[in-house]
């Protein structure tokens, strides 16, 4: 038992004294590492909000109409979200008209505008969390890790110093590290979670844009059937 307490206490103090090396070291490089690891993660995020950005700019319902009676034209990222909720409405009223001309008995029952608008609805909201507000958010997540960590790394140069095992001169950097590093990834990652909010509930008023145009396509094309049958 002692020499099992023995081993533990070696291999403790090798690791102590691995640990101290590198921070005697490299403390400067590590700090360094810290703050550019925050600035590519946050720097990928402000790509996704511009790109949700784009994806949730207004669309005029002439437009909407224009771009959505398109072939897989939803398949674009760049794609207005109210383009892609309209193109999925006319896509599935397409689909269910064509499997009701081709059943030879004509017994294909087409469900209502309602039930199609609710799946479009569903589908464009699952399509924009998907490919913005979920790695948005993911990044928003990792910004107080790494935050962490530079405090953790911060508060030990500092106590290091204090100790007399690395030069005075890095207390001061250490200290810094460790306020500022959780400083700015707390504010990097209330940013992120502020455009996640506005994001949502702009995302809904898009694909409520894209619907109802697609609903008033729907209703002048039965206008214009309902004129050509009587005449």
């Amino acid at each position: 038992m002692p020499e099992s307490n023995n081993w533990f206490d070696i291999a403790a103090n090798a690791i102590i004294k691995t640990l101290t090396y590198i921070i005697n070291t490299y403390s400067g490089l590590l700090q360094l590492v810290v703050y550019v690891l925050m600035f590519v993660t946050f720097s990928f995020a402000l790509y996704k909000v511009y790109q949700a950005f784009r994806v949730l700019a207004h669309q005029d319902l002439k437009t909407i109409t224009s771009k959505s009676i398109k072939s897989n034209y939803y398949t674009s990222t760049n794609t207005p979200l109210s383009v892609i909720a309209a193109s999925f409405f006319f896509k599935s009223k397409g689909h269910y008209l064509e499997e009701q001309k081709s059943d030879r008995h004509n017994g294909k029952i087409i469900p209502p505008d309602a039930f199609i608008r609710d799946a479009a609805f569903q589908f464009s909201d699952r399509y924009f969390e998907e490919k913005f507000l979920e790695p948005i958010s993911m990044l928003a997540n990792l910004m107080p890790p790494q935050g962490f960590i530079g405090t953790i790394m911060g508060m030990v140069i500092h106590f290091l110093s204090n100790s007399g095992t690395l030069n005075s001169e890095v207390t001061i950097a250490g200290i810094a590290t460790a306020l500022y590093t959780t400083f700015i990834a707390l504010i990097c990652y209330t940013f992120l979670e502020f455009f996640k909010k506005i994001f949502f509930s702009l995302a809904h008023k898009r694909i409520d844009e894209g619907l109802n145009a697609a609903s008033s396509q729907q209703i002048a094309q039965r206008s214009s059937n309902k004129v050509e049958n009587e005449t």
